[in-house]
Order: structure tokens, then sequence, then C-alpha cells
């Protein structure tokens, strides 16, 4: 049995919502977990409150009208954009890993997963997938600073995985506002 959708949800968001919290929480956790003590319990915490509360409301909210047609139309995209992501992610491993640059693969791997949402837009009909890898590509760039300014990895990862579950919870987030919502509130 379906919940009652809003009657002013922006159409086909829930799948996107639901697989942006996912992985926002993977994220969230390469982060989290290189903390400290009771820095990293607080921070794992809090993450699965943010996860729990996106995914319940985003199955409970959000349409999921048009979803397997908008996957058919762009799935060859979405095939060949994880792939160049997986590959993306591969390459900055191994180089990070052979060069002894490994605090940079977090910054990296951020700028790869941004790179990868522009091609997926068109297709699946979201343009805010350009905002969220925009985003991404801001958070990658960051942590690129950081870490050429010769902090630790830990610290380039702690930035990376936070950072880049706040772009990826927050787009889901932006799905649950009415559409509309952000031009009244300007």
């Amino acid at each position: 049995m379906d919940s009652p959708l809003r009657s002013n949800s922006r159409s086909g968001t829930r799948s996107s919502g639901m697989i942006l919290t996912f992985f926002g929480t993977l994220w969230w956790l390469v982060g989290a977990l290189v903390l400290d003590g009771g820095v990293r319990t607080a921070a794992l915490l809090a993450g699965a409150v943010a996860a729990v509360s996106l995914l319940v409301l985003a199955a409970r909210r959000l349409d999921g009208t048009g979803g397997r047609e908008a996957y058919e139309r762009g799935a060859r995209t979405f095939m060949w954009s994880n792939v160049g992501q997986g590959a993306g992610i591969a390459v900055v491993v191994v180089v990070g890993n052979l060069t002894g640059a490994s605090s940079w693969i977090p910054a990296l791997i951020a700028v790869v997963v941004g790179v990868h949402f522009f091609p997926l837009a068109r297709p699946f009909g979201r343009p805010e997938y350009r905002w969220t890898g925009a985003l991404l590509l801001c958070v990658g760039a960051v942590c690129c600073a950081v870490a050429l300014a010769g902090a630790p990895q830990s610290t380039v990862q702690t930035a990376a995985g936070l950072g880049c579950a706040g772009v990826l919870w927050a787009t889901t987030a932006w799905y649950l506002l009415p559409p509309g919502a952000e031009a009244r509130r300007s």
C-alpha cells in the first residue's frame, strides 16, 4: 500500500531521492569513521538520524511515477556514466597509492563523482543533477586545496565524506520542498 503523496510533489523523485540518500550515507560513513572517540560516535549518530529521516520521508512523500520510464530513457547514459565513474575512481586510487599521494584520493573521488552527474541530468529529466555535480566538484576542489596544504588523509577524508554527504542529502531535501517553494522564499 502506497503512502499518500503530497499533491505538490515533484514527479518521479522517489527513487532518485532514495538513491542519493543511500550514497550520501556511504559518504557520511567515509567521513565519520576516521574521526576519534566521542566525535565519531556523535557524527555516526547524527548521520544515522539524517539518513533514516530522509529515507522515510523520501519513501512516504516523494512521487514514484515515471521512474521506470526515466530509467529506460537514460539506461545507456546511466551505464556509461557509472562505468566512467568506476574507472575514474579506480585510476584515482591506483595512482594515488602508487605515487604516495593517498591524501588526495578522497578529494579526487569527490571530483569524479561530481562529474558523473552531468551526463545524467538530461536523460533522467533531472536538471538539479547539474547543481549536485557542481557542488560535488566544489567539495572536491576544496578538499584538493586541503590536501595541497599538507593535511593528513584523515582530514581530507572527513571533509570529502561529510561534504559529499551534505550535497547528496541536500538534493533529496530539495525534492521534499513543494515545487516553487524556493522561488517564494527569495
